[in-house]
């Protein structure tokens, strides 16, 4: 047992002390947990949630899933030790094994690396009564006694709330960075701000915020239906500067992939985006990086983005007040800087990209006039695109957000003008 130090004989150099004193503080590495010696993870990332039922579970074995399809070793730690669904998620049903040297990860069909409670317990439908300390314990006995392997991406699918198991995670786990999961209620804005808060107070960096169940699809006129109220998203994410990496919709076919434990064979494009994001802001060393569109070396590529208040692409080109002009040459991003739109509609819009020179266009929707007009003056034009401006960019960059020539915006209904658009679009 260490000494309590004399005070008069401290030279208040803790890193070479073993006393105990009350100058002494601990540093956040004296709470990490060591990782198992078999192991080698390079990313960790949380994915947490003010309340449940938000979907996180999904969010997590998804994301799981696409960084998978793209050639990249992921693995999922479940910390969710009184409500683990990830097992089912991927339909695992044998139990976990053990060794000499530790737990090994139960593997899914398309290889992801999983240890969850679920894999250890007798039956599946046995509840975890446990106290704190214990489900704490287990989560750290997860990160340093499984023989997870070389990883590149791990998801930590963590308890909803503020409570003892994210704290845990928070300061026993080397995470990256956390996604926040939401939902559109008027509610969430206090329920995030707490996880927010919290992240900030742990020094753990907020890399974005998902929005589930954000609309629903009419089936017969494709109107997106806001089932669960306006969303209150952007506001939030414009109030922290963060990004919106994801608005996912109501789909009967998320409940019956988990159901049936097919979340990997889920065909949506949903995540591209947000992993495409991810990424690129935690690059794994040794894996491939996603391709990015070729700059000519002497050249330099200026990238419009129709932007909103809250740093949203916005929706239709022809109304559009202000672009975001992004500058980027072979070596990566050189200047971006928001400029006025002139106003007057796609003509002028469209003298107004040329003048700058800009290569390439981001927006929301557009008619087929402007995309005419845009194509003549050769501007590429990549429609159809929300969400945060810097996450539409890097989408373009490594290939996810498509060009088209089709216009998207074909009736007054469509643009959200009323009728007073006076031909911006063409659709008049």
């Amino acid at each position: 047992m260490s000494e309590e130090v004399n005070a008069t004989n401290c030279d208040h150099d803790c890193s070479s002390c073993g006393s105990t004193c009350s100058e002494r503080t601990p540093s956040k590495e004296d709470f990490l947990v060591p990782m198992n010696k078999e192991s080698k993870i390079k990313r960790v990332i949380g994915v947490v949630s003010g309340k449940g039922g938000v979907g996180k579970s999904f969010v997590t074995s998804a994301l799981a899933a696409w960084m998978n399809r793209k050639g990249y070793k992921t693995a999922v730690l479940d910390a969710d030790i009184t409500g683990p669904s990830i097992p089912k998620s991927f339909g695992l049903k044998e139990k976990a094994s053990a060794n000499e040297r530790g737990i090994l990860p139960s593997l899914t069909k398309s290889g992801i690396e999983v240890m969850s409670v679920n894999l250890l317990l007798d039956h599946e439908e046995t509840p975890v009564i446990w106290r704190g300390p214990v489900i704490a314990g287990t989560v750290k006995q997860f990160w340093s006694e499984v023989l997870w392997g070389d990883v590149d991406y791990m998801f930590v699918d963590m308890p909803p709330g503020t409570g003892d198991v994210p704290l845990t995670v928070f300061q026993s786990l080397p995470l990256d960075g956390i996604l926040i999961v939401t939902s559109p209620q008027e509610l969430v804005s206090m329920i995030v701000a707490k996880a927010v808060h919290m992240a900030e107070a742990m020094d753990i960096p907020v890399l974005g915020f998902i929005e589930n169940y954000s609309y629903i699809t009419c089936g017969s006129c494709g109107e997106k239906l806001s089932v669960f109220g306006e969303s209150h998203i952007d506001e939030i994410a414009s109030r922290y500067a963060l990004p919106v990496l994801a608005k996912l919709p109501i789909d009967s076919r998320v409940a019956k992939a988990a159901d049936a434990g097919m979340v990997e064979e889920l065909e949506i494009d949903w995540f591209d985006a947000a992993g495409d994001y991810l990424t690129r802001v935690l690059p794994v060393e040794g894996a491939e990086a996603p391709k990015l569109v070729e700059v000519a070396e002497e050249g330099v590529l200026k990238i419009a983005v129709t932007t909103d208040e809250n740093q949203n692409v916005y929706a239709h080109f022809g109304h559009c007040e202000c672009f975001t002009i992004y500058e980027i040459d072979p070596k990566g991003l050189v200047n971006k800087a928001p400029v006025a739109a002139p106003g007057g509609g796609h003509s002028s819009a469209i003298a107004f990209l040329k003048e700058h020179k800009v290569n390439v266009l981001i927006c929301g929707g557009i008619g087929k006039e402007a995309m005419d007009g845009l194509i003549a003056e050769g501007i590429r034009v990549i429609p159809g695109i929300s969400g945060d401006i810097d996450v539409a960019v890097a989408a373009f960059l490594d290939g996810t957000a498509a060009e088209s020539n089709a216009a998207n915006c074909h009736s007054h209904d469509d643009c959200g003008c009323g009728g007073g658009c006076g031909g911006c679009c063409g659709c008049h």
